[in-house]
């Protein structure tokens, strides 16, 4: 599977059932020698009042359950989230 392939996803939490949003911006973090991914990057913004919150949800690639045709499965309890201001 190409990473082009990947964006456009819907990120779906296995354990709930609900549609966490859809791929559209991600980075990788890749291993340069193995060619392997290790985490998967999605930043989440939205307004609270005045400012612009980001959010980057870090999920590790071996904690990530299926990369289907249309879906992504993961478990939100295994991510790690960064928040902050923009």
């Amino acid at each position: 599977m190409r990473l082009s392939e990947i964006l456009g996803k819907e990120i779906i939490d296995y354990t709930k059932g609900e549609k966490l949003g859809v791929l559209s911006h991600a980075e990788f973090s890749i291993d340069e020698h193995s060619g392997y991914i290790h985490t998967l990057e999605i930043p989440v913004s939205h307004w609270q009042g005045w400012r612009k919150h980001k959010t980057i949800i870090r999920f590790q690639w071996k904690k990530i359950y299926r990369v289907g045709e249309e879906t992504i499965l993961v478990d939100p309890t295994q991510a790690e989230v960064q928040s902050g201001y923009k």
